[in-house]
């Protein structure tokens, strides 16, 4: 049998909140961002401009400095869909490469990946003075680069774009499935 690579996305995905970012805006009291996303969807802002952007507004809603247990106690309700790990623990067993490439709070992407087991996890970062986020981050997958990254990943692993199976749930996603 042919080796594959399996990549996931997380929010939506291997969660059932369809944005770890929601649940921080939500968590944190931030008002609706859709303007900001509009003007990354515009290109008219880029994809850290946006992460800056949204963090801001956190900590300006929320009255005070976010640390970084702030975040982890916002994002610990949520849970690991049923059957992930399973199905990683096959796929891994097949000889599969499994990989998950998220556009998510990498507090809550990096506990996923941990938990369900995953060889490669690929996601953006905060960043911290201290304990204290600040706005900003390091953006390694830009929501509309998502594509770039994973044909990124299947270069390095050596197994083609032909081997490779990706599963997501969102419009950001169907970039991905285009050649």
């Amino acid at each position: 049998m042919q080796r594959k690579l399996f990549v996931f996305d997380c929010d939506g995905v291997l969660i059932e909140s369809k944005s770890s970012w929601r649940i921080l805006h939500d968590y944190f009291g931030s008002r609706d961002n859709s303007y900001f996303a509009k003007l990354y969807e515009q290109g008219l802002i880029s994809y850290l401009d946006w992460m800056k952007i949204d963090i801001a507004l956190m900590i300006h809603s929320y009255g005070k400095p976010i640390t970084k247990r702030d975040i982890e106690k916002a994002l610990s309700t949520v849970k690991v869909r049923p059957g992930a790990r399973l199905v990683v623990e096959k796929l891994k067993e097949r000889g599969h490469v499994t990989a998950v490439v998220s556009s998510g709070v990498d507090v809550l992407v990096e506990r996923v990946c941990r938990e369900i087991g995953v060889d490669v996890c690929i996601y953006n970062e905060l960043l911290y003075n201290g304990e204290e986020v600040i706005p900003g981050g390091v953006a390694k997958v830009p929501l509309r680069e998502k594509k770039h990254v994973i044909e990124k990943l299947v270069r390095e692993l050596g197994l083609g774009l032909e081997n490779t199976v990706y599963i997501g749930d969102s419009e950001w996603d169907i970039e991905v499935f285009k050649r």
